[in-house]
């Protein structure tokens, strides 16, 4: 039998309108329930699309069409579907393996220690301006930067 009349008997069984197809895709699902059909094309195969078509099972019938072959999706043979198009691929070891080697630990700490900030010099308290230098000359105390060394 052919793809349309195949969906046109599940349909008619169903009590639902058949659902327009792209015959020029070679990889969909077709699911068909009370409610409505429709169809899932598989361009690029995901665990979402696999969890939408798991659900669909439940609630009636899921038709997976592969090059012109319609096979209706039973318990049995999904778990093997899943398994070659929705589930996760384990990495190939073509990919070189990354560098673990850790430095020793003084060099890490040299790296993550973090510059100290630069500040301008205090001046702790002494006001050197000209009027406060030339106000301590009229006092008679010792200016700091003119008072001799005590020998």
């Amino acid at each position: 039998m052919k793809i349309q009349q195949i969906l046109d008997n599940y349909c008619h069984l169903y009590g639902v309108n058949a659902p327009c197809i792209d015959y020029a895709e070679t990889q969909y699902f077709v699911t068909i329930s009370t409610d409505y059909t429709s169809v899932l094309s598989l361009r690029k195969p995901s665990k979402l699309l696999g969890q939408i078509v798991g659900n669909a099972m439940r609630r009636g019938v899921v038709l997976y069409v592969k090059n012109g072959r319609a096979t209706l999706l039973l318990q049995e043979n999904w778990r093997g579907l899943w398994a070659k198009l929705f589930a996760t691929k384990s990495r190939t070891n073509n990919t070189p393996e990354p560098n673990i080697s850790r430095p020793y630990k003084s060099e890490i700490f040299k790296t993550m220690q973090q510059p100290r900030a630069r500040k301008k010099p205090a001046k702790h308290g002494f006001e050197c301006t000209y009027r406060a230098n030339t106000s301590m000359n009229l006092l008679g105390i010792p200016n700091i930067r003119t008072a001799p060394l005590a020998q």
